[in-house]
């Protein structure tokens, strides 16, 4: 039985707290305001409210002693569309904090929820290998949001603990449908490929990595998918709605390869993008 602290109890937090729960591990979760926290406790978890940045390290690291946690997860998102003028390095600094907490109050292996936006845009097939953060400094292949994704990612690797960094393709599910997407996008492409991960994969990738995978960075990504085009066509018919697709366009764009992942034993719920509807 493992002692798993989730910061971050949200969309994906919550449901990978069930599952960690149902696998009998322990599981602490955290929340960052009350009423968030109280809808935690009301499901039924261990709850805490804790909000990023912290003043200090010290009462994370103490509720993390106190509760005996072997892996931290992270779920928390950047928040860099909550602002017109992003706090870059704001992503990166929590990071270091939740690293430095883990350390001082004994855990033994911190677990970052990534994504692939870490990658730049070039249309190939992107490996692990293909983003870090020497990579992407100075390199204008890569976004600023990349680099304050690899900024953060860096700082878990570098934090003397065992890590797994894992890089999370476009989250979906039956209530955030990917059809509720179509009507905002500006164009989609036929020309780039539709990376998409179920959320059921999202929480299977984060329960086989805090069993049996150490100090690596993995991509968790449908293994096989269509071109964006045909796949937000298919998730509106799915749906049966009266939408009509936004301009169709041929950029091509990166395919996340998940291959890694499955060489490492885990096995996808979900083979296809098509399926995901």
């Amino acid at each position: 039985m493992t002692a798993v602290l989730i910061i971050g109890a949200g969309w994906l937090g919550r449901p990978l707290a069930k599952q960690l729960s149902a696998s009998h591990h322990t599981v602490h979760v955290t929340n960052s305001s009350h009423e968030s926290t109280k809808q935690s406790v009301e499901l039924g978890l261990t709850a805490h409210q804790l909000q990023l940045p912290l003043p200090s390290t010290q009462s994370l690291a103490s509720l993390i002693k106190q509760s005996q946690i072997d892996v931290v997860i992270g779920c928390i998102t950047p928040g860099f569309r909550r602002s017109t003028t992003p706090d870059w390095d704001s992503y990166a600094k929590n990071w270091q904090q939740i690293c430095e907490a883990a350390k001082q109050g004994g855990a033994s292996k911190v677990i970052m929820i990534s994504s692939t936006a870490a990658y730049s845009s070039r249309s190939k097939a992107m490996r692990e290998e293909d983003a870090n953060l020497e990579l992407a400094v100075g390199n204008n292949e890569f976004s600023d949001k990349s680099r304050a994704l690899l900024q953060a990612e860096q700082r878990v690797i570098d934090c003397g603990m065992d890590y797994v960094v894992i890089r999370c393709s476009g989250l979906v599910d039956e209530i955030r449908h990917p059809s509720r997407f179509a009507t905002r996008l500006r164009s989609v492409s036929r020309n780039a490929p539709a990376n998409m991960l179920h959320r059921v994969d999202a929480v299977g990738v984060v329960e086989f990595a805090v069993n049996h995978i150490k100090q690596d960075i993995i991509n968790a990504s449908t293994p096989n998918t269509c071109d964006k085009a045909q796949f937000y066509q298919a998730a509106i018919e799915s749906r049966d709605l009266d939408i009509t697709l936004p301009e169709i366009v041929d950029t091509p764009d990166k395919r996340i390869d998940s291959s890694k992942s499955v060489e490492l034993g885990y096995q996808y719920h979900y083979q296809h993008t098509l399926d995901l509807l």
